[in-house]
């Protein structure tokens, strides 16, 4: 597991990312990760398709849409990774034994109380049956920033269930496709974070599959500097 120091992050983002229009998301209900899939079967019916994963953000719309730039999606749409930051804001904090994290809750209702996302991983493209036990992995590949990163559910009964855990922990989850699941997703310290995800599974048709992608974090708002260094701020509204 890389890390790297909230010094140089700014730095190694800008050189290890292409210059992009990165938007703030603030609030509202989205997932990202989220993943699609396109089979062999479906580049044949169509050609300009690409076989593989497809990593992005889902936004369903709606009322209780993402929140990007300040405004409120309510039509449903979806972002490429490099298209958004999400936003953890300084105040809300949640306590684990001795450690303290900024803090995505995993209830929608924490979310909107302490003005944060209520951040999702969606799932709901994949097809369970198309997929050996209708299960797929969840790995987290590398994680780029200060500190630690952890990813939890509350058990119900005073306790945590931990799914990725940088600080010695797991690092990688198996998880039903065609589902869509909310977690806690906690981080120790104040900066940027990278956030590589990968999913695998085995396709009943297409065999072995995998793909990645990098989803960036800050605690809290970014700066004009770090903006710049990612890129010029700005909405991108790539619909598929």
């Amino acid at each position: 597991m890389k890390h790297i120091t909230a010094f140089t992050l700014p730095l190694a983002l800008a050189m290890s990312q292409p210059v992009i229009a990165a938007s703030l998301l603030t609030g509202g209900h989205i997932d990202g990760p989220a993943f699609g899939y396109i089979s062999d079967a479906d580049v044949i019916s169509d050609p300009l398709l690409t076989q593989g994963f497809e990593p992005h953000f889902h936004n369903e719309g709606g009322p209780d849409g993402a929140i990007i730039d300040g405004v409120r999606q309510e039509t449903a749409s979806e972002f490429e990774p490099d298209e958004l930051i999400v936003v953890v804001g300084l105040t809300s904090t949640t306590t684990l034994g001795a450690t303290s994290y900024f803090w995505l809750p995993e209830t929608e209702t924490a979310a909107a109380t302490n003005n944060v996302p209520f951040l999702g991983i969606g799932l709901e493209e994949l097809t369970a049956a198309d997929w050996t036990g209708g299960i797929v992995t969840i790995t987290l590949l590398n994680h780029v920033g200060p500190g630690e990163f952890r990813l939890w559910q509350d058990d119900g009964f005073g306790g945590v269930i931990d799914f990725i855990h940088t600080d010695g922990g797991a690092m990688s989850f198996d998880i039903a496709a065609g589902t869509h699941t909310h977690y806690n997703w906690g981080f120790t310290e104040i900066g940027t974070h990278g956030l590589e995800f990968q999913i695998s599974g085995t396709h009943v048709l297409d065999g072995a599959q995998v793909g990645a992608a990098t989803y960036t974090f800050a605690v809290p708002e970014p700066s004009t500097a770090l903006l710049g260094a990612l890129g010029a701020l700005a909405l991108l509204r790539r619909r598929r």
